[in-house]
């Protein structure tokens, strides 16, 4: 299962079930789980654990040290889950005195980099390109469209899709999609219905969303979220905005409707049913 021209240390702990290709190299104490296939041309180093059933294709370097300059041999780690692929040329790095990790069943496409620190969570998609700075945040089944960049400690919630090669310096909220920087344009209606949310608790978000961002635009939005009622409230999927916006440290991103962002983009082709049909594994 391993291929003779693979560099293997002797620290590392592999599975039997574990395949390996040719020119690969793990280096130092690293974990590889069960029904793990690594390409030819692969790379992983560090203190990195793999769980199972994860592919990794040629050219991919997983656990490398972090791009950070406060790095000084600290406590250095890449915790990854299960059934993810990481595509050709995808980076992603050990953390500065912590963890970096991605969670299960991902999907990182050619070339994105997944800086230290970062936290990725479960079924999360990078479009080729993406990048996430150090200590960001992608919540369960969020998009990062291709050539996106994530700012440090920036974050994007559970279901958001992130349009192509834009750079968001600020929070996205759950279930939005954001079309440029900064800006928030519509609800991720296709991928909240589905993501199995009842249908009930899809009403309730959009309820939810024409408060907060139409009839109460004028007041800052960890405001408004106060004035939400009891009756939404009692929806989790509500809570899970509020508390989304409750907990900023880098703001949130400001509403503009679509047909007012189409102007401001009137030379760039129209990409907003792509951006509300997409499919994550179909990009």
């Amino acid at each position: 299962m391993i291929h003779p021209t693979a560099v293997i240390s002797p620290e590392a702990q592999i599975d039997s079930t574990v395949r390996i290709g040719p020119y690969c190299v793990i280096e130092g104490p690293v974990k590889i789980g069960p029904n793990c296939h690594l390409h030819s041309h692969v790379k992983v180093m560090g203190n990195t654990t793999l769980g199972g059933g994860n592919t990794i294709h040629s050219f991919a370097v997983l656990g490398d040290a972090p791009q950070d300059l406060k790095h000084k041999d600290q406590v250095s780690e890449l915790a990854i889950g299960e059934d993810n692929i990481f595509r050709e040329h995808v980076t992603v790095h050990r953390g500065t005195n912590g963890v970096t990790r991605i969670g299960s069943h991902c999907f990182l496409m050619v070339g994105s980099h997944v800086g230290h620190n970062a936290d990725v969570r479960d079924y999360v998609t990078l479009v080729n390109g993406a990048r996430l700075g150090g200590h960001s945040v992608i919540f369960d089944r969020a998009i990062v469209g291709a050539g996106c960049a994530i700012h440090q400690n920036a974050r994007v919630g559970r279901l958001s899709m992130v349009s192509n090669n834009s750079a968001q310096l600020s929070d996205i909220p759950p279930y939005c999609i954001s079309l440029q920087t900064a800006i928030v344009t519509q609800i991720n209606n296709v991928g909240i219905r589905r993501s199995g949310m009842s249908r009930e608790a899809i009403n309730a978000v959009r309820q939810m969303f024409k408060l907060l961002m139409r009839d109460l635009a004028g007041i800052p939005l960890p405001r408004a979220v106060d004035r939400l009622s009891p009756e939404l409230l009692a929806y989790p999927e509500v809570r899970e905005f509020v508390d989304f916006v409750k907990t900023t440290r880098r703001g949130v991103a400001k509403f503009q409707p679509w047909s007012q962002s189409n102007e401001d983009r009137s030379n760039r082709e129209d990409d907003a049913h792509y951006a509300n049909e997409i499919d994550g594994q179909n990009v």
